[in-house]
């Protein structure tokens, strides 16, 4: 008759134990956050570019009549509805709060400029300070929809 050791029976089982939870996690995949969504990234890209050419638009005619927020408010009201999209889309997007903050963030930045405007005209040295500002809302929010792609 054989005998077999305790410390052995031990090993055995803690190897198929391990082997097993291995096994069983390896089908198991935990989901924290949403996918990547390329409406949003489209959409957000779009902004980007139209908030950029209102800002370059405000450069031109900084000390001109036509620097007046009457004169914008085109961009403003389109703008609005724009980030109000990609806001309702963000939140509708389940385990995507993130960039649903950011998009927030972001509907309170452009409120923000268009009190600033009509206020007054923006000079270049502010412009410049927006734009930066504008550009980090808008990288955050790509950064992640692209890290979603990748699946990081």
């Amino acid at each position: 008759m054989t005998t077999v050791e305790p410390k052995s029976n031990c090993r055995a089982l803690a190897g198929a134990i391990f082997l097993a939870v291995g096994v069983a996690l390896s089908g198991c995949t935990i989901k924290l956050i949403s996918n990547y969504d390329e409406t949003t990234d489209k959409t957000v890209t779009a902004l980007q570019k139209k908030t950029e050419g209102h800002l370059v638009a405000l450069e031109a005619v900084e000390g001109l009549p036509e620097c007046r927020y009457e004169k914008h408010k085109q961009f403003y009201d389109e703008a609005k509805v724009d980030v109000s999209a990609i806001a309702v889309r963000a939140a509708a997007i389940s385990k995507n709060e993130i960039t649903t903050e950011q998009t927030v963030l972001l509907s309170s930045s452009l409120g923000s400029l268009e009190k600033l405007h009509k206020i007054a005209c923006l000079p270049k040295e502010q412009i410049s300070i927006l734009r930066t500002q504008f550009n980090s809302s808008f990288t955050a929010i790509l950064k992640l929809e692209l890290a979603k792609r990748r699946g990081e």
